[in-house]
């Protein structure tokens, strides 16, 4: 059980790919459902998967503008304004 606990906190970028692997397996379970919904009582159940995959979709987009305008450059420059010549 140790090792597989230290290889677990050794994993990197694990909560990422487990929400991934959460958010693809929750849509398309979801969608399975939907059709079903479909084959069993001829309903649209269009704005209920838009609302469900759009949430799934838009974790994974903050996912991914949070890793990508993360940056790798954590120092912040000394002046953000334009340079003033002193007389």
């Amino acid at each position: 059980m140790r090792r597989f606990v230290k290889w677990l906190f050794s994993v990197p970028h694990l909560f990422g790919k487990v929400m991934v692997v959460w958010c693809v397996a929750c849509g398309s379970a979801f969608s399975f459902y939907s059709l079903r919904i479909v084959s069993r009582t001829d309903n649209n159940p269009a704005p209920t998967l838009i609302a469900i995959l759009g949430f799934f979709g838009g974790e994974l987009g903050f996912m991914f503008a949070r890793d990508s305008l993360k940056g790798k450059n954590k120092e912040a420059p000394e002046d953000w304004g334009g340079k003033e010549e002193k007389l």
